[in-house]
């Protein structure tokens, strides 16, 4: 059992996925509110990400110099009060563009800084035996509660009133706050030296031994391969859907949420499989899955070959992710962890988004299904990479 802090901290962390599931849906049709133009309405999306291209790595170092509880209370504060400020501009009927933008800005700056926090903050509640365990149910929540429910929610909700979803992605992350605070003080992070300097110093550090690690380097530059090819692939799955498969709308929103469904599931049974297997051979593994998900989707037009390719993907896609985040945790060393994590998550956002505009001019001069078989080599590098990081076989 993983205990009553942690089923406190996953419905808190539950709370937060679900308030950004509804927020994402519900930020692009309160823009259409406002104006037709797409490149305006698709900056609101693009403004959230911004964030972790300029501080991902910074962020790091400030989560290790401060205690992670108050991090994520004060970022789920602050990320409250400007969604509400947002929501009562809504029902006054004083939205606006830049108040949309400012909003989604702040609120991506905060899910950069939570997440970061997040990742570091697991091993503090739970035993070493548990991490799989508890990182694979803080992923299961993660994809209900920001790929099915929360933007599920979010679109009906804006139907309903176009403040409501932000109301209810407000209300959550008061109560997520809440529940942190009922946590023990198992988060206070090692006296360090003070000011931008000690930052900057501590940067170097993490990027030192980052550099002198090679398995978690390698994992580093696994993860960020993998993360190319899913980008692309998810870019264009609309595209796929509609145009090689010829469907509708409403099968590509079946797809993604079999898609979710699949990471659900692989989510739930990671602990099992790992310690069946090992962690390293379930890495290999979903990088060969997620290898023949492209293979198929490159090469066929079946729609049920596309869901059974794309629930395995996904499931392959959510226990990479739970295993490369327990092994990192494991193999580096505490006071170090914020900093490794933000390097992980930054360059995994930044090649996601890498190898979404790359599929997006392959697809242009030599069609939908090219970009995503070419997915297959940063794949095999990454299956190659991972097969190198053997020393994680004795964490340290």
């Amino acid at each position: 059992m993983l205990g009553t802090h942690f089923s406190r901290y996953w419905l808190s962390a539950f709370l937060s996925d679900f308030g950004d599931g509804v927020r994402l849906a519900a930020f692009p049709l309160l823009a259409l509110q406002v104006t037709d133009a797409p490149a305006a309405v698709v900056a609101v999306t693009a403004v959230q990400q911004v964030p972790w291209l300029l501080a991902g790595p910074g962020v790091g170092a400030v989560v290790d110099r401060y205690d992670l509880r108050r991090i994520m209370v004060a970022v789920d504060v602050v990320r409250a009060l400007a969604i509400a400020v947002l929501s009562v501009s809504v029902v006054a009927g004083a939205v606006n563009l830049p108040l949309i933008y400012l909003t989604a800005f702040i609120t991506g700056s905060g899910e950069l800084v939570r997440d970061t926090a997040a990742a570091t903050a697991a091993p503090r509640l739970v035993d070493p035996n548990g991490l799989e365990r508890a990182n694979g149910r803080l992923m299961a929540g993660r994809l209900v509660g920001n790929e099915l429910a929360g933007p599920a929610v979010g679109g009906w909700a804006f139907g309903v009133a176009a403040a409501l979803p932000f109301g209810l992605n407000a209300g959550g992350l008061g109560l997520s706050a809440l529940l942190l605070l009922t946590l023990p003080s198992v988060f206070a992070a090692r006296p360090r030296q003070p000011g931008a300097v000690g930052v900057v110093r501590d940067l170097r550090e993490g990027f030192r031994w980052l550099r002198g690690d090679r398995p978690v380097r390698n994992m580093v530059l696994a993860v960020g391969l993998v993360a190319v090819a899913d980008g692309a692939l998810l870019a264009l799955l609309v595209l796929y859907v509609t145009r090689v498969l010829g469907l509708g709308a409403e099968v590509y929103g079946l797809l993604l949420a079999f898609g979710a469904l699949g990471g659900v599931v692989a989510g739930a049974f990671c602990a099992r499989v790992s310690a069946r297997l090992g962690p390293l051979r379930v890495l290999s593994a979903t990088v060969l899955i997620m290898t023949s998900a492209h293979l198929v989707l490159g090469l066929t037009s079946n729609v049920y070959w596309t869901a059974a390719a794309l629930v395995l993907s996904s499931g392959a896609f959510a226990m990479f992710n739970v295993t490369s985040l327990t092994l990192r945790q494991r193999r580096s060393p505490a006071e170090m962890l914020g900093r490794v994590n933000s390097t992980y998550l930054t360059v995994g956002r930044a090649a996601e988004a890498l190898g979404a505009l790359a599929g997006g001019a392959l697809a242009t001069v030599a069609g939908i299904q090219v970009p995503i078989l070419a997915g297959v080599l940063p794949l095999v590098v990454a299956a190659v990479l991972i097969a190198r990081a053997h020393p994680f076989r004795q964490p340290a």
